[in-house]
């Protein structure tokens, strides 16, 4: 290894020195060249030829990784984060950020099973066109459960040229004489409810109050029955949702659009006790869900009826909440629509 080194020690030395010689004839003969042009121009190629011969490939500067841009967090002041979402926003995915597509089922109206006590029996249930032809012969309990079922779907996102939804809802109210063994314990009563709803958002406020949508539904409900226990009619339901921190308010004016007459209307005097519209305001604060319902015939005399309930959820555990309900009036089912009564349940609910 040290010979190596004295051998490429000595190439050098020598390149170096004839390097060095031949520089000083090329200096020699560039100071004799008389021309002041010329002898600067020998100078200059002398010079450029005398640049140092680099032994080892240079050495490149290194280059620095590229920089991401910053992101900003979620929590960054410059990223405008979006409000938090209402309880109606969320229930009928009123923005972008909240939409889950289409066909995927959630709750409607609450969920729930109850005990269920009135002060009257409906023992004769009649209409004008249907009249009591017999007395019954299964005799109530004033107690029964009342279970009631309510699913919705999202059908169509989208529509009419702008952020309208189409949705699909269904209800189903049961009355279970479930305590009545004397007569199998029947269902005395099921009144089902199809409808389709079209709701368009809103997006402006007023002193605190917001507008979240509009509705309009077509909705049918009939109990199912035959002869002189059926039940039925047909409305087209508009819908005005509004909301102020912990309250909303939605108000339903709707018309019958029944196409029957005469004997083969079953209830033709239903708007007459049912009502032609109906608020619900609700209060919803740590749990707890309080509502009012209350519809009206918006006439005046004899006419004037309608009905009232407050239904009063709280927490119990994880997503099973206590329920209290109370109504008084006519139309607590259909069977029952032009018979007054007062009735109260207690039992648990799924959904609010």
């Amino acid at each position: 290894m040290s010979t190596c080194r004295f051998i490429l020690s000595a190439t050098l030395a020598a390149a170096f020195a004839a390097q060095a010689t031949a520089s000083q004839a090329q200096l020699a003969t560039c100071a004799g060249i008389a021309d002041d042009r010329e002898r600067l121009g020998c100078y200059d190629a002398l010079a450029r030829r005398q640049e140092p011969v680099q032994l080892l490939a240079p050495t490149e500067p290194p280059v620095a990784p590229p920089v991401a841009p910053p992101v900003a967090s979620s929590g960054s002041a410059d990223m405008p984060q979006p409000a938090q979402a209402s309880d109606l926003e969320t229930r009928w995915e009123l923005r972008p950020d909240l939409q889950h597509g289409i066909f995927n089922l959630s709750p409607y109206q609450p969920l729930y099973a109850l005990a269920h006590g009135t002060n009257s029996t409906n023992s004769s249930p009649s209409s004008p066109t249907h009249p009591a032809t017999a007395p019954s012969d299964i005799r109530l309990d004033h107690v029964e459960a009342k279970l009631q079922l309510s699913l919705k779907t999202k059908l169509v996102e989208d529509i009419l040229g702008g952020s309208a939804d189409l949705w699909f809802g269904y209800t189903q109210q049961s009355y279970w004489q479930v305590a009545n063994s004397r007569y199998s314990s029947p269902f005395r009563e099921t009144n089902y409810q199809p409808e389709a709803i079209l709701v368009q958002p809103l997006a402006f406020a007023l002193g605190g109050v917001h507008a979240r949508f509009v509705g309009l539904s077509l909705t049918h409900q009939s109990n199912g029955r035959g002869e002189s226990l059926s039940r039925s009619w047909n409305r087209v339901i508009g819908n005005l949702a509004l909301e102020a921190g912990p309250w909303s308010l939605q108000i339903r004016p709707w018309a019958r659009i029944d196409t029957a007459s005469g004997a083969h209307d079953d209830n033709p005097d239903i708007e007459d006790f049912m009502g032609r519209g109906e608020l619900v305001a609700v209060y919803r604060n740590a749990g707890q869900v309080l509502t009012f319902t209350g519809r009206h015939t918006l006439r005046g005399g004899d006419r004037s009826r309608g009905a009232a309930e407050i239904d009063w959820a709280f927490p119990l555990t994880g997503s099973l909440k206590g329920h209290l309900q109370v109504f008084t009036g006519y139309g607590e089912s259909l069977i029952d629509y032009n018979h007054r009564q007062t009735t109260v349940g207690v039992g648990v609910s799924f959904f609010d």
